[in-house]
């Protein structure tokens, strides 16, 4: 399966390349081995496909937020680097601790509730490779078993619902992504009423893909 998805990403840069150079030039070179084993910190085992998709590009890098090149992600996601990933896996973890601290020290009680949502609002394997417009993330989960490598989407700022399976794997996400972009299929996304398609905006090397 790795070889399969290592294909995927060199096709999807070989489309990009030719039909969206803007893209293209977004996807930032290779991230460091440390800066990828740091991102688990060998706290829990990362994610083949993470380390894949970290070891062709770090990210991406772009200039005009989440409307223009380097947005190759539907629903307007920036993809994060290496050192990303990390700040956002310990934020997570400083969020749950801080949660803990405020409602046990008010009700030793509420360890139950607690319970009731780690896993469902949080969760320490929870990996946010891009984040959205409005604060939205795509997470790879960590999480042992059939969860392992599944791509979810949530933890919006008030968000009292728990992130959705959107991919049951990140290759899963790049080959649909390919898909829409060199055959035009489309991809739906939760909280958007319709199914997105991409098309190209700008000519030349300025050219870089959008979607609607």
């Amino acid at each position: 399966m790795t070889d399969d998805f290592h294909a995927v990403l060199a096709s999807l840069d070989a489309w990009l390349e030719a039909n969206a150079p803007a893209d293209f030039a977004a996807l930032n070179p290779p991230a460091a081995q440390d800066d990828i084993d740091a991102v688990s910190d060998r706290r829990f085992p990362l994610h083949p496909d993470l380390a894949v998709w970290l070891g062709r590009h770090d990210g991406v890098t772009a200039t005009k937020g989440h409307d223009g090149p380097g947005v190759i992600i539907p629903g307007g996601f920036l993809l994060h680097g290496a050192e990303g990933l990390s700040a956002g896996q310990r934020s997570l973890e400083e969020a749950i601790a801080e949660w803990i601290d405020e409602n046990e020290s008010e009700d030793p009680g509420l360890r139950d509730i607690y319970d009731g949502v780690y896993g469902y609002l949080f969760h320490v394997r929870w990996v946010p490779i891009a984040t959205d417009i409005t604060g939205g993330k795509l997470i790879v989960d960590h999480r042992g078993g059939d969860r392992f490598g599944n791509v979810l989407y949530g933890l919006q700022a008030g968000d009292t619902d728990g992130p959705v399976k959107v991919w049951d794997s990140l290759s899963h996400m790049f080959r649909d992504l390919l898909a829409a972009l060199a055959e035009g299929t489309e991809i739906r996304l939760p909280g958007h009423a319709d199914p997105m398609t991409p098309r190209l905006s700008g000519t030349d090397d300025g050219a870089f893909v959008r979607w609607g």
